[in-house]
């Protein structure tokens, strides 16, 4: 029994063993995936979309709407020259008649200046079609080969009917300086003429009326009684 007992003991805690070791190793495996997946920047998942959508975008589209005309815009002989001629025809590079050289100028011009305005549009040998510049109209391009004629020396119709070049903006002129005109003296004003002084004259004094003294009434002399009777003792 006892022999049972501890064969019984022993099974059992050889596979509980078991199943923890190999819980522990579950665990692990899932942490660690879970750690892969949760490391993934979002950046990643955001280019990733981006190039599945670039991929599956369609080639092309399909769209109804009519391309606008291009604008035309004006320019001189002088302009188109500077702009697609000059490069060729300034040094006579690659067949190209020299801007100057009368006699190569007469050689072309004997075949009719519509035969210029012509090869200049469709192009001819190493000159592509108007000068490489699509967007340039058969008026330009004639106005450009009558300037050239005309700084060559030669005059035509299109070299008469091409617009000069627009000369530089000449400085604007100085303001005039406006000097003020100094100003009048005042003109003094007269002092008023000075009037006579007027002497007040003195006050009278009020004379007080002269009042004469009363007379002094000197009393007569009274002899004494007992003189009076008394004869006058004679002299």
């Amino acid at each position: 029994m006892s022999q049972q007992a501890d064969s019984s003991v022993m099974t059992t805690s050889v596979t509980l063993i078991s199943g923890l070791v190999l819980l522990a190793v579950v665990l692990f495996m899932a942490a660690a995936l879970i750690s892969v997946v949760g490391h993934v920047a979002p950046d990643d998942n955001s280019r990733r979309q981006a190039a599945a959508l670039e991929r599956i975008k369609p080639v092309a589209r399909v769209s109804f709407e009519q391309p606008k005309p291009a604008v035309a815009v004006k320019l001189s002989g002088a302009e188109v020259y500077n702009k697609v001629c000059a490069a060729c025809h300034t040094a006579g590079t690659l067949g190209a008649p020299k801007v100057g050289d009368k006699a190569q100028w007469e050689t072309r011009l004997a075949q009719g200046l519509d035969t210029l305005v012509t090869h200049s549009v469709s192009g001819l040998r190493a000159m592509p079609a108007k000068g490489g510049d699509p967007s340039l109209t058969e008026a330009n391009l004639k106005d450009a080969i009558g300037y050239m004629l005309d700084q060559t020396g030669i005059k035509t119709e299109a070299s008469a009917t091409a617009p000069a070049p627009a000369p530089a903006a000449a400085a604007p002129a100085p303001a005039p300086t406006v000097t003020a005109a100094p100003a009048k003296p005042a003109a003094a004003v007269a002092a008023p003429p000075a009037q006579p002084a007027v002497t007040a004259a003195p006050a009278k004094t009020a004379t007080a009326p002269v009042i004469p003294p009363p007379p002094i009434q000197v009393p007569k002399a009274t002899p004494p009684a007992f003189i009076q009777g008394a004869p006058v003792p004679a002299k």
